[in-house]
């Protein structure tokens, strides 16, 4: 068996310390470690959280767990940062969201890369497990020359390269690389390998969509929330009832970065995730639910809810999982 390796490790647990210092314990942290940042806890719960950092030279794997609560920076934040740096987060389980450059809904396996001198907003809002790599600025230029195209984009753990960036990075602890059976820079370099090849999938970012654009989605939007459950209903029976050309219905949601799909699936979803939540609505059976909410089958609304969610319908009525947030981008549909 080859011989562990020795890499500079660092623990933090929110255990090693009484109740009362926790949240204040975890903030320092986070600031030491990563960037400086603030967090706030969700009212009415206990605090916990635990966070375990490698440091393999020019990039660090960070790995955290712990209860719901938001972390954030500001201008200010920005301002005390000493250096530039780049962080490549990977859910690995229950869904979060996070504003930086746009509005995302990070479903389980999805990944973002951040820029550490835009401001950002995670909003975990139940237990959340992530696998963070950290990149110093020299590092991920020599494997990405403008990393800002990538910087704020959702990364879809089902599509492409995004799959293989997600599947390969979301294992990574600081106990298997003290006894990865490869070299760190094997390792290192497979991250590096996996980020420029995601990019070339992805293309270069749309440009920003203009205030009549935003306002004509907005309109798109909530025609297509008044009639999001009929199973029937398609992208040219939205753009006929609007008058307009579905060239240009589809032209919309792309400068957007969404598509008709996309958003339709998300209202089902929501749909059905009120319906199960709603104790008036406890006799309706799953089927019955999915159907109210515009999906063709129960099998394939069950799909989109534990993409989505992390749980089955079953599983979100019978424990009473709390609501999750109103305001996301999702990612693309299920099949």
């Amino acid at each position: 068996m080859q011989s562990p390796l020795q890499l500079p490790v660092q623990r933090w647990s929110t255990d090693d310390v009484p109740s009362t210092q926790r949240f204040d314990y975890y903030a320092d942290a986070l600031g030491s470690a990563l960037v400086p940042m603030q967090i706030a806890r969700k009212p009415g719960a206990d605090f916990a959280a635990q966070m375990t950092v490698a440091d393999l030279g020019g990039l660090a794997v960070v790995r955290q767990t712990g209860t719901a609560h938001r972390c954030f920076t500001e201008a200010r934040d920005l301002a005390r940062s000493q250096e530039r740096s780049f962080h490549l987060l990977v859910n690995v389980s229950a869904p979060w969201t996070i504003r930086h450059r746009g509005h995302a809904r990070m479903a389980p396996g999805d990944v973002m890369l951040a820029d550490s001198q835009i401001v950002y907003d995670i909003d975990t809002a139940t237990d959340y497990e992530f696998v963070h790599v950290k990149f110093s600025e020299g590092w991920m230029r020599q494997w990405m020359p403008s990393p800002g195209a990538l910087i704020g984009r959702p990364i879809e753990a089902t599509t492409g390269w995004g799959r293989a960036l997600s599947a390969f990075i979301a294992p990574l602890s600081a106990e298997f690389l003290l006894r990865s059976p490869l070299p760190i820079s094997v390792i290192a370099d497979q991250i590096g390998s996996l980020l420029a090849l995601t990019l070339n999938d992805m293309g270069p970012p749309s440009s920003r969509p203009t205030r009549s654009d935003t306002a004509l989605f907005d309109r798109i939007v909530e025609h297509m929330r008044q009639r999001s459950t009929s199973p029937s209903l398609t992208a040219s029976e939205v753009a006929a009832s609007l008058d307009l050309p579905l060239r240009s219905f589809h032209r919309c949601f792309e400068k957007c970065g969404d598509t008709f799909g996309n958003v339709l699936v998300r209202m089902r979803f929501e749909n059905g995730m009120r319906m199960l939540q709603s104790p008036l609505l406890r006799r309706l059976t799953v089927s019955e639910i999915a159907r109210r909410s515009g999906f063709c089958d129960a099998s394939h609304f069950s799909r989109v809810v534990r993409a989505r969610s992390g749980h089955s319908p079953s599983q979100i009525r019978r424990d009473g999982l709390p609501t999750l947030p109103e305001a996301f981008i999702a990612g693309a549909e299920t099949p």
